[in-house]
């Protein structure tokens, strides 16, 4: 700053004529005039290692510009790449790593954004999610959805968004509970069937690990004790259609019979696109469910406490939540009619 150039000048001709004294001396002479003790101090130290404060030309740190050719080469190490390092890159083209992370916010559009995952969808996929959606939408377009689903859940889920992390003031003093979390190679989960539509949710039907859903069950314990009630209970007047997912046990001979014989009707094997989860909104349903259970990092010591658990959050889960999530389907359908699975 101007103000101490003043004294930058009179420290150099001090020190020349009263070296001798020792740096002590002359600091408790200058310190009365408020100069900051840090900025003394270094003043002191280059005074007693070069006789000068005097900068030579280039000895301070190289001036960076955001130049056109060094924004061009920011550009294209990042532009559109994954698993990109601000720090490796700016070691490769001898840059500073807050210089680069400054011409990124500064000078270019350029974001770090979180990679979203999808399924890989085989090509023949690809080609029929498109048209089936379309077909979907047009057959049942003034129709409500009803979506079943299932989904497992484990005793804990530190994997889970929001429980992958812990703070620490000392690694070496964290305990081991906090800093790893342990997987058995198979762990005890509990796979839930439940069934959503704008109406709001069915009770749910549990069944243990190991023992899947197969048609018998599927047939007598999912559709028959808990969709038909729920049909009846809502679904008296309103049109409506079933839309599972393409598990074999959904489309086996008995299924198909046990709703021709009720009268459901359901979207058939030839209509439903396989392996897009995010035209069904009931994969965001699970997503929030498994939010609520494993909160706060919560573990359960049993399949008895985690049945109990799951009941209790489907309890707290907003009705208004689900059944928002349940009308998005026509226009999920729709976007992809438009433009494509992708573009979900």
């Amino acid at each position: 700053m101007a103000k101490y150039e003043h004294y930058r000048k009179v420290l150099e001709e001090f020190y020349a004529k009263n070296k001798d004294l020792g740096r002590k001396y002359i600091y408790n002479e200058f310190i009365k005039y408020n100069i900051p003790k840090r900025t003394l101090n270094r003043w002191l130290a280059r005074l007693f290692d070069c006789e000068t404060l005097e900068r030579k030309v280039g000895s301070g740190r190289p001036v960076k510009k955001a130049t056109k050719q060094n924004i061009s080469t920011i550009k294209k190490y990042f532009n559109n790449k994954a698993g990109c390092s601000q720090r490796r890159i700016a070691k490769r083209i001898n840059m500073t790593q807050a210089y680069v992370s400054t011409i990124l916010k500064k000078y270019t559009r350029i974001k770090c954004m979180k990679r979203i995952k999808k399924p890989l969808l085989t090509e023949l996929q690809k080609k029929a999610a498109r048209p089936k959606c379309t077909k979907l939408l047009n057959e049942y377009r003034h129709t409500e959805f009803i979506i079943d689903d299932e989904s497992y859940f484990t005793l804990t889920n530190a994997a889970l968004s929001g429980n992958d992390r812990f703070y620490s003031d000392n690694l070496d003093t964290t305990p081991n509970n906090i800093k790893h979390y342990y997987k058995s190679k198979y762990d005890d989960k509990v796979l839930v069937w439940i069934a959503i539509s704008p109406k709001g949710a069915s009770t749910p039907f549990f069944r243990k690990s190991g023992l899947a859903i197969n048609q018998n069950v599927y047939r007598n314990k999912c559709l028959k004790e808990r969709l038909l009630p729920f049909i009846k209970k809502y679904y008296s007047t309103t049109p409506y259609v079933v839309w599972p997912d393409l598990a074999s046990s959904h489309y086996a001979n008995s299924v198909q019979r046990w709703f021709a014989n009720e009268k459901i009707p359901f979207v058939p094997r030839y209509l439903n696109p396989a392996n897009v989860p995010k035209v069904r909104p009931i994969e965001d349903f699970w997503g929030v469910l498994k939010q609520n259970v494993y909160e706060k990092d919560w573990s359960a010591k049993n399949i008895k406490q985690l049945k109990e658990r799951i009941r209790y959050c489907l309890k707290k889960i907003d009705p208004k939540l689900v059944q928002d999530l349940a009308r998005t389907v026509h226009k999920r359908l729709d976007t992809v009619r438009r433009y494509g699975v992708e573009s979900l």
